[in-house]
């Protein structure tokens, strides 16, 4: 009968950083095998590693668009052949860098339960390497992927921290390397970024890898740290230059003053999460999401257990939150908006929402 495995999921957006924690994991721990993904144009590559070196490197196909996707169908099986093999104690997986956490820690945790390919194993946490030294620019920043040559498909035009925010939020740990050298405000950024009830490890020289690998990842909590609907508040207090401003109201936000205001509300070096409606779809629930200067909104479904409400979380390092507390207020529905019937009106907004009214 095989031993169940530990399996620890680490994210992201630095190759040299990945494969520093990685080797030196498998250094410390020689229970630990390291399961690594790469993802090209042309499909997945997996290299399978420990203390004794590099135990398996395949190449497979892409068979559709969906990389996330992809990643998943080869990794249950190669975990399934390492469980197998009763070699290992414990497992990390280390994604594609930039790759999103979320979809592949729900799968894994799917296919523990009972019935599941991986029954009786574990997904034990996921980790978030960072340089601590680059938060603001990486977080806050208007560089692209591809201007790092980090994009993980052609035309990939999202800025680095449309990336880095979600992968920050969803993580148990974040091991912020290099805090020793980082500004106190840079600290402070990542405590207002990272997701309520995960923790901080200082350095990578420090990591206790056998703490982290005996958590348990819970996946609906986890799920609800980057789940546009719910929008945490961050638990730090704003401190050193670091603020995070929330914006709320049960008003709906009126569709012509959201697209004219867009620039004042999104175009900051900021970090920006959450949800609105608009009184011409009010069935729709809406997801607002920004780094960077750049702005993704669109129809996220039904509100269902949620209230309807308009609620905008914005974190940053300088002073626009005036302006954007402000573009926000006046964005939303007034007393005599309110009283007024919306059915049949054209919103303009098909393009971001569908083109369902």
């Amino acid at each position: 009968m095989t031993s169940p495995l530990r399996i620890a999921l680490l994210t992201t957006i630095d190759p040299v950083l990945r494969g520093t924690a990685t080797f030196g994991i498998a250094m410390d721990d020689p229970g630990i095998v390291i399961v690594t993904h790469d993802i090209s144009v042309r499909g997945v590559r997996r290299v399978v590693s420990d203390a004794s070196g590099i135990l398996e490197d395949e190449f497979s196909e892409l068979e559709h668009a969906c990389l996330s996707c992809a990643v998943r169908e080869d990794l249950i099986p190669a975990l399934q052949r390492l469980q197998a093999l009763d070699r290992w104690t414990g497992v990390i997986v280390a994604l594609p860098v930039t790759a999103d956490s979320s979809p592949v820690a729900r799968a894994l945790h799917e296919e523990t339960l009972r019935g599941g390919r991986l029954h009786g194993s574990h997904l034990s946490a996921v980790m978030c390497v960072i340089d601590a030294c680059s938060i603001e620019i990486d977080a806050l920043g208007d560089d692209y992927l591809e201007d790092r040559a980090l994009a993980l498909v052609e035309e990939d035009d999202r800025v680095v921290g449309e990336v880095l925010a979600p992968m920050l939020a969803h993580a148990d740990v974040v091991v912020a390397h290099g805090s020793d050298d980082a500004a106190v405000r840079a600290l402070a950024l990542i405590d207002h970024l990272r997701g309520p009830g995960s923790v901080v490890e200082r350095s990578l020289d420090t990591l206790d890898v056998g703490t982290v690998m005996s958590q348990q990842h819970q996946s609906d909590v986890a799920l609800a740290r980057v789940d546009p609907l719910v929008a945490a508040a961050p638990e730090a207090p704003n401190a050193h230059g670091v603020w995070t401003l929330v914006l709320e109201s049960e008003r709906a936000m009126h569709p012509g003053r959201l697209q004219s205001n867009l620039r004042r509300l999104a175009n900051h070096p900021v970090r920006t999460r959450g949800h609105f409606w608009v009184p011409t779809r009010p069935a729709a629930a809406c997801a607002w999401d920004g780094a960077g200067g750049q702005l993704s909104i669109g129809d996220h479904g039904r509100w269902g257990r949620h209230p309807r409400r308009t609620r905008l979380v914005v974190t940053g390092i300088g002073n626009e939150h005036t302006e954007i507390e402000a573009a926000f207020r006046e964005t939303l529905l007034t007393d005599e908006e309110l009283r007024q019937s919306w059915v049949g009106v054209d919103d303009n907004l098909d393009e971001w929402l569908n083109s369902s009214q």
